[in-house]
């Protein structure tokens, strides 16, 4: 008789799960982002050691060490759900001077440019 209750539960279990899972109605789509935010912009010198940039408004500034070659950078850049960036995040860039990145929202919608600025 328990083995008989077990098999009963584990059925009940597996149907619930089965139609609490549904598809959502067609001709609804769910909104999509209108955040165009660069959430950290990161430089690193190796695998352990990096510099994340301070983010103000659309500027963001990186404090590098003097040694460091700022002409063949490759920033890793987090960006808010669904955006895009260009230039693309690990592109190499020159940074001696300010460089310009633009974040497009991802309903294309909305648009932000950031100035990136590194310092030694």
């Amino acid at each position: 008789m328990k083995q008989i209750l077990k098999k009963y539960v584990f059925l009940i279990c597996i149907l619930i799960g089965a139609t609490a899972c549904e598809k959502p109605e067609e001709g609804i789509s769910t909104q999509l982002s209108v955040n165009a935010d660069i959430v950290r912009f990161r430089i690193y010198q190796n695998q352990n050691i990096y510099f994340d940039g301070t983010i103000d408004e659309t500027t963001i500034r990186v404090k590098i060490p003097a040694d460091f070659d700022k002409t063949r950078i490759h920033p890793e850049i987090l960006l808010s759900f669904g955006a895009v960036v260009s230039p693309a995040s690990g592109e190499a860039q020159d940074f001696s001077n300010p460089v310009n990145y633009t974040v497009t929202s991802e309903n294309r919608e909305v648009t932000k440019t950031y100035q990136i600025i590194v310092n030694n």
